[in-house]
């Protein structure tokens, strides 16, 4: 039986890679604590013991993986990436660029002293700053320097062997560094620094599924009877009372509802739909009238709707300063996504182009307020697949020309060009929503099957060869992963504190954003017990994967060139 499997796998090497996909998910999905390896370095796992038995898979299928991840990574972080160049973001931008090239200057010091290999050397900075992607771009460039192809195909799979072994470490470490050690290192606790932080941005906690019973935004029906309201104009009617404004929704006269506009003309008897802060609404509707129980009347739509923010006269602004903006008028704002990662809300949150802002009130004031800020994302199923073809062909393309020095052929190879295509995209994405509109969910399958399939194929590969590796250079590799893990981020550490003088919980935050590290954010917040720590997180997470996966091919072309 165990004979058939084998030759079954060896003859059928597709099913082989599916198989340590499969596993590989089912291995990162185990929980130790907080920590799970994930599925990208469980595909690798699994498919180092699959590997033994030999099987061969096309280095065409690997590319092909790999350009999909790359092409939705680019797309999701464009948005981002492309914000990070001007204005506030310049700041973070500064601060990612030191953590990014203090990862690559750690990586290629360690890799000398410690004498490894170029394929050693690339999966040494792959594991240690837990950027799998690297993998590829270290493993093309591989590919292309003037050696023997026998050579080639060891170095490249050495790669493999370096990430596995150091991927651990370069998630448990930075958990610990950045909820246990940093915190000491500062004095700071973190639930009460992400609580004064929370206070200072006028930020109100909300338990997990659990909704005050207060509502701030209330709609009231009252009978005019009031003297000084009668034959007044609707406009006039909408005050700016002690604790807010007050709006004036629907009218019923007699025992018809009537269109109601600002020249409306307000008479005795007619029942007003009012609809505003709830201290103002009670302050103002008992002085109008009493108050009627009329379902009709109060029956009527109330939207939400997600829209994304094109109008640069909104991007840079506060909530606190949309408050007045009179487009706006009767429309609340129930969450703010940005980068993929849900920011909190308050008066203090500023918008930016590409963001996702969540919007609720009125049909037609949603309508009319969300062509104000952007576009209405419409939610669909459908994959524009003739963009993601022709964009990763555009992609390849800018990667392709090439210079040659001395014997080496240097380019942007094609899938530092894929990359660049994607993040283009992603920002045209951001400004022009119904041209280059591609799915969340068919971009997250781009991302995580691209990566783990093509992990997946070069573990396959490496596989034969791990173990002699392993005994080779197994414990010089964990020494040099704690280091090029660590290091980078007390640089940064330093750079943030005491150049930037960043908020320590956003400080934390964009430390785990260096280091692409989703686990880490998540835990950073449990300990906290607070969301902010993201506003520090997604600006350097959109930069650290771009730096991160060319630094793959950097750290290869530096050893070939410097040894």
């Amino acid at each position: 039986m165990i004979e058939w499997v084998v030759t079954a796998l060896r003859g059928n090497p597709e099913v082989a890679l599916f198989l340590a996909i499969g596993v590989g998910f089912w291995i990162g999905s185990w929980k130790f604590g907080s920590f799970s390896l994930g599925g990208v370095t469980g595909s690798l796992v699994a498919a180092l013991v699959i590997g033994q038995l030999k099987v061969d898979i096309p280095d065409a299928v690997k590319t092909v993986l790999f350009m999909l991840f790359l092409f939705g990574t680019g797309y999701s972080v464009g948005p981002q990436f492309f914000r990070s160049l001007k204005g506030d973001g310049l700041s973070s931008l500064a601060f990612t660029i030191v953590h990014c090239a203090a990862g690559l200057g750690t990586a290629y010091l360690m890799a000398r002293l410690l004498g490894l290999d170029l394929g050693l050397s690339a999966g040494l900075l792959s594991g240690g700053l837990t950027q799998s992607a690297a993998i590829g771009t270290a493993a093309e460039t591989i590919m292309e320097l003037p050696l023997p192809e026998a050579e080639r195909q060891l170095l490249a799979s050495h790669i493999a062997v370096a990430d596995a072994l150091t991927y651990l470490f370069g998630v448990v470490g930075p958990i610990w560094f950045l909820t246990s050690f940093l915190p000491r290192v500062m004095g700071i606790d973190l639930k009460a620094e992400a609580a004064a932080l929370e206070s200072k941005l006028g930020i109100k906690r909300a338990a997990p599924n659990v909704l005050s019973a207060y509502q701030r935004f209330v709609f009231r029906a009252h009978r005019v009877e009031g003297p000084e309201y009668i034959g007044k104009r609707a406009a006039d009617m909408e005050v700016v009372g002690n604790e807010g404004r007050m709006f004036i929704e629907r009218l019923r006269r007699g025992d018809r509802i009537v269109p109601i506009h600002p020249d409306t003309i307000i008479e005795r008897g007619d029942i007003l739909v009012l609809y505003g802060r709830r201290e103002t609404v009670l302050d103002i509707g008992p002085r109008l009238g009493p108050e009627v129980d009329d379902p009709e009347l109060l029956d009527f739509p109330i939207k939400v709707a997600r829209v994304i923010v094109t109008n640069r006269e909104i991007a840079g602004r506060s909530f606190n300063e949309l408050a007045s903006w009179p487009p706006g008028r009767g429309v609340g704002v129930r969450s703010v996504v940005r980068g993929g990662k849900d920011i909190p809300v308050s008066p203090a949150t500023v918008l930016d182009v590409g963001d996702e802002v969540e919007l609720i009130g009125p049909q037609p004031t949603v309508d009319r307020v969300a062509l104000g800020i952007g576009q209405i994302e419409i939610p669909t199923t459908s994959t524009n697949l003739m963009l993601v073809g022709i964009c990763i062909v555009i992609g390849a393309f800018i990667g392709l020309p090439y210079l040659m020095v001395g014997s080496m052929k240097l380019s942007l190879t094609t899938s530092v060009g894929v990359l660049l295509a994607g993040l283009f995209f992603g920002w045209l994405y951001s400004v022009k929503p119904s041209f280059a509109k591609i799915p969340d969910a068919s971009v997250g399958l781009m991302t995580q099957l691209g990566l783990a399939g093509f992990v997946a194929v070069v573990g396959l590969h490496a596989g034969p060869i791990f173990v002699e590796a392993v005994r080779d250079a197994g414990p010089r590799l964990l020494l040099g992963g704690v280091v090029v893990t660590i290091f980078p981020m007390l640089v940064a550490y330093g750079f943030g504190r005491y150049v930037l003088r960043m908020s320590p919980i956003l400080l934390i935050g964009a430390l785990a954003g260096g280091q692409t590290l989703t686990p880490a954010l998540a835990a950073i917040q449990d300990k906290a017990d607070s969301q902010t720590p993201v506003l520090g997180y997604t600006v350097p997470y959109a930069l650290a994967n771009i730096l991160l996966t060319m630094w793959g091919a950097f750290i290869v072309l530096f050893r070939s060139q410097f040894g």
